[in-house]
């Protein structure tokens, strides 16, 4: 048996179960199921590594938890670099900001912290880090124009969500 099979044959045998394990640590469907092909991934290069007989599902349990905890971590660091460059900006207004600045401000950055993870990844370096779409895109592991179509659609959002 390959192990394409072999992966093929773990998915439908404790697909399901991953998806609802990551479901349940995320509480996202969309990031559930993203994390699982993550976990189905790093399991086929793994697989090698398996030794005969051991325990497939607590091995894939495992690989699923650590692939959360990774994402989880990561959201947790992307907040709280918001909230720095949240603070950052407070310190820093633009002149002619009006009294309500920093009301707006939160809100704004409350609003990116919302966003789904790949629009608030791409105007966050938009924003924060003043990056050309070439460089979102090769951070971000995807074409400039989708990079664009990130920061516009986040950007869009935004508006509706600020006024």
């Amino acid at each position: 048996m390959s192990q394409s099979e072999r992966i093929a044959r773990l998915l439908a045998r404790h697909g399901l179960e991953l998806a609802r394990h990551l479901r349940r640590m995320v509480r996202d469907e969309d990031t559930a199921q993203d994390l699982l092909q993550d976990t189905m991934l790093r399991a086929h290069r793994a697989l090698a590594r398996l030794a005969p007989g051991a325990n497939e599902r607590a091995w894939l349990y495992r690989i699923a938890t650590n692939v959360a905890l990774n994402h989880l971590r990561a959201r947790s660091r992307e907040r709280r670099a918001l909230e720095r460059h949240a603070a950052e900006s407070d310190n820093h207004a633009p002149p002619g900001w009006d009294g309500d600045a920093p009301d707006r401000r939160a809100k704004l950055w409350n609003g990116i912290a919302a966003l789904p993870e790949r629009q608030r990844v791409a105007i966050t370096l938009r924003l924060a880090d003043e990056l050309e779409y070439d460089d979102i895109a090769e951070r971000m592991g995807c074409s400039a124009d989708a990079a664009r179509a990130n920061v516009y659609q986040a950007t869009k959002r935004l508006k509706l969500e600020v006024r």
